[in-house]
């Protein structure tokens, strides 16, 4: 699949996941951000275990 998304809106969706993913944790996955694509739309989840945000 290709996605094609102008960049400012890529960081800016970006900058509000990395608010809740923490730099130095035990649990490797939870410093990542998960992309998922369907329908037109690009999803970025990214969780701390307490918080979870979803940015479309």
């Amino acid at each position: 699949m290709k996605v094609t998304i102008e960049r400012a809106h890529l960081l800016k969706s970006l900058g509000h996941a990395q608010s809740v993913v923490e730099r130095r944790n035990t649990i490797p996955i939870l410093s990542n951000v998960k992309l998922q694509a369907e329908d037109r739309e690009l999803r970025l989840t990214a969780t701390d275990m307490d918080l979870e945000i979803v940015d479309r």
